[in-house]
């Protein structure tokens, strides 16, 4: 974690995580000889809006509280507008009675686009001609059959995709304990895409045992 952290925290205007939701964890590392676990992290989103970066921190905050865990909120206490070297960043950690720091942030992005093909769909209908006959009813000629055809054509979607990295530090020992990378769609519901992710991250933090 040297020198990466006052790095990402003087960076905080660099890159904004965007509104998303179709989260999912494309590979995660947890160091196997770490034999602590989590009570206290410290939260630390990187992004280019201060709202988004305190709705990112608030929600992680509240998904840890669920799980019994305390998280702390970085905005709280180290302002994106001002500049702080790396002892006094882990000084208010430290007041904080943090035992980790979970850094995230967008790594990278890209544009997919998909394409529906077009398919056609159809049903018979029945028609009856003139009364008469047998029964009221003409011949089985005068009987019609038509059928309707439904044509959809293809369509196109374009959408972003997002690679989101998080890093978790043993606070005592600078060394990472954890680390993911996931990807997500940016579609137009920020909260929905915050909670997506960390209730992820999370699950894999329970899964690997550190929280």
């Amino acid at each position: 974690m040297k020198g990466t952290l006052q790095f990402l925290l003087l960076t905080l205007t660099g890159l904004s995580i965007a509104a998303c939701s179709s989260t999912y964890m494309s590979g995660s590392w947890t160091d196997t000889s770490y034999q602590g676990q989590i009570k206290n992290m410290y939260i630390i989103g990187v992004a280019r809006q201060e709202i988004n970066r305190r709705i990112f921190e608030d929600t992680f905050s509240r998904q840890l509280a669920n799980s019994g865990i305390k998280g702390t909120a970085s905005y709280k206490d180290l302002p994106s507008d001002k500049e702080m070297n790396q002892a006094s960043i882990k000084q208010r950690m430290v007041a904080n009675g943090s035992d980790s720091v979970l850094i995230t942030k967008i790594i990278s992005q890209r544009s997919e686009t998909v394409t529906t093909p077009g398919y056609a769909s159809g049903y018979s209908s029945y028609g009856r001609g003139s009364y008469g006959g047998r029964h009221g009813y003409g011949g089985w000629g005068n009987y019609s059959r038509s059928y309707d055809v439904v044509y959809q054509p293809p369509t196109t979607t374009n959408f972003v995709v997002l690679t989101i990295e998080s890093v978790l530090y043993d606070l005592k020992t600078e060394e990472i304990i954890w680390s993911a990378q996931l990807e997500t769609v940016v579609e137009g519901n920020l909260e929905k895409m915050m909670q997506d992710y960390v209730e992820t991250v999370t699950k894999d933090l329970k899964e690997k045992g550190l929280i």
